[in-house]
Parts: structure tokens; sequence; C-alpha cells
């Protein structure tokens, strides 16, 4: 059995991963910052019965991310997937835009995976083998107006994860990043809310960028977490060659 660490599975995609993946039949660490949030996803997973444990872990915090990744070591002996999932999104001009927000969106949206995957690396390359899927954006690969720090956050994510590609191609450790357009999480939620409290130039770039990039998928329309999922599932399993790719998500399949 795959032994898979997921992060933000509260809710949205990390939540709709976790569960397909085990589904599938991975054993799955599915982590989040707040365990106090675990309820729908141990509940759903108990009535199903799949191989899924809850786990706390903050992408923001070295020491949590060190401990969940040792205490998994210590029950199973590998980690074999890692998906970094878990991440912070706003929607502000760059020009109000505070510092320490800012900041804190490349700690969870970068440093997290960064962090994360330096962890767990040293396991798979012991057993030469493995599969790290990144969730980035499409707007991680073209940027829009009001969205920059997160933009940045997201180029960041692509840039790391095809340079670390090319390292561990000779390790046989395929590294992936999966870049969504719009998809109905909590997230999406969370923009339109703050939509609500922007101006009304700011309101019609944002809500022209959430239309264009739904738009822009081959069937025209929003995606859901599980078709995320399906496309994390793909990139992690045998039937995946590729090792540097990045894969924008379309509603009914991916483009590489």
């Amino acid at each position: 059995m795959e032994i898979c660490l997921i992060t933000g599975t509260s809710t949205g995609i990390g939540h709709a991963t976790a569960l397909h993946l085990a589904r599938l039949g991975y054993k799955v660490y599915a982590s989040m910052r707040n365990a106090a949030k675990a309820g729908p996803l141990r509940e759903r997973a108990a009535a199903e019965n799949l191989p899924l444990v809850i786990e706390t872990l903050d992408v923001s915090d070295n020491q949590s991310m060190l401990s969940c990744v040792q205490r998994i070591i210590a029950a199973e002996g590998r980690i074999d997937v890692l998906v970094n999932n878990a991440g912070l999104s706003s929607s502000s001009p760059i020009e109000t835009y505070p510092e320490d927000e800012h900041r804190a969106m490349f700690e969870a949206n970068y440093w997290g995976p960064v962090k994360l995957t330096q962890a767990v690396l040293p396991s798979m390359c012991a057993h030469g083998r493995g599969a790290i899927v990144n969730i980035s954006s499409l707007v991680g690969r073209l940027a829009w107006a009001n969205q920059g720090a997160y933009c940045a956050s997201k180029f960041a994510v692509i840039g790391f994860t095809q340079s670390l590609a090319h390292e561990l191609a000779e390790h046989k450790i395929n590294v992936n990043a999966v870049c969504p357009g719009t998809t109905l999480t909590e997230r999406t939620g969370y923009i339109a809310a703050a939509l609500n409290e922007q101006d009304a130039p700011t309101q019609d770039a944002t809500q022209t960028m959430v239309g264009s990039l739904a738009e822009q998928t081959p069937l025209g329309r929003v995606a859901e977490p599980e078709d995320v999922a399906r496309t994390v599932a793909f990139l992690a399993s045998a039937e995946s060659d590729y090792t540097t790719g990045v894969a924008l998500l379309v509603a009914g399949g991916i483009q590489m």
C-alpha cells in the first residue's frame, strides 16, 4: 500500500484528494492546521472504511511539518507520495497590500511546500522512488489584476517544481504541479466576499478574471475539487510518466 501525505485537507481540493486517493487504495495521512475541522473528512472516511489518518500539520511552522513527517515515517517507514496543497489566498491591489499579509502568503504557499518537501525527500531518495505533486494555480502561469501576491507565490511554486523535477529524475521521483483554474471551493467564496469590500473598478477587474479563467477550460465550466483530485491521482500513479510537467487542469482532463 502506497503511503501518501496531503496538506490542507479540511475542505476543498485537499479534502477531495484525500478521499479520492484513499478510495484508490493509498493509505492517506490527511493533514490540516486545525484538527477541529476534521469532522466531515473523518466521518466520510469512517463511513466508507477508508485507510485515512488525520494528522495535524501547519505549513507555516517548520517544527509542525518535521514532527508530522517523523510520526508517519516512524509508523510506516516511508512516504511514497506528497501532495502540497495547503495555502492562503486573497484578492487586493498590490498598492494597498499589507506587507505582513504578503509575506504570510509566501510562507504558506511557497516556503511550506519547500520545507515539507525537504523533510520528506530523505525517505523518498532512500527508497529510490516517489511522487510529489504541488498544487499551484492557473494564475501561477498567467497573472491577473488584484491577485499579485497570490500569483507571485504560485509562479514560485511552478519554478520550484520544475527545478526539483530535474534534480530528482535520477532518483526516480516524479515532481509535478497542477494548475487549477477557477474551482468551486470555500476559497472561491472568500474571493467573492472580498469583492464586496473593494471599490467598483477593483470588483470589475476581479470578476473579469474569474470569468476568463473559467472560459479558458475546454468545456468552459468552473472545475470541481474532484477534477483536481483525479489529476493529482494520475500524476501520483505509476500510469504517469511525467517527471517535469506542469499540468493545466481542464474540465475533463489535463493539458501539459
